[in-house]
């Protein structure tokens, strides 16, 4: 439990930090179980994808996404964490659920606005979330923040 929280934390910051670490949300209660697991092959192409066997993460894909607008990579994985926390297939309700999270977190205002910056400008329409900008309103409705 605490091996795959320090796994990630410093994975994370390894991997998806430009060396300016800032404080943010970092998994809790039953999530510490979760395994992380770095394989790209398995996210589908999206910086993470939540499983029954674990959360998959693609360091390349953050990166591409950090290097568009910086830190947006961060709501992406807690959104995956979302679907895990929740157990229901449901996109908008996982971010919901992880902007409700991000709110509560250091800095996690900045997180919300950096994907917001980055949803705004890369992101498509997808049957699960509607348009960019109802996906937004969304997670600006969620969190409540005024980001």
């Amino acid at each position: 439990m605490i091996r795959a929280f320090l796994f990630f934390l410093i994975f994370y910051m390894l991997a998806f930090t430009d060396g300016n670490a800032r404080a943010q949300w970092n998994p809790s209660g039953s999530l510490l179980d979760i395994s992380v697991i770095k394989n790209c092959s398995e996210t589908g192409g999206n910086i993470a994808a939540a499983r029954s066997d674990g959360l998959f993460l693609c360091p390349r894909r953050a990166e591409l996404v950090n290097s568009q607008v910086p830190d947006a990579s961060h709501f992406y994985i807690v959104h995956e964490y979302g679907l895990l926390a929740i157990r229901i297939a449901s996109d908008r309700l996982a971010d919901c659920w992880a902007a409700h999270q991000l709110k509560r977190a250091p800095n996690g205002a900045h997180y919300i606005k950096q994907w917001i910056t980055h949803w705004k400008n890369y992101g498509t329409v997808r049957p699960s979330y509607g348009t960019p900008e109802q996906r937004i309103a969304n997670v600006r409705a969620c969190c409540a923040c005024g980001v």
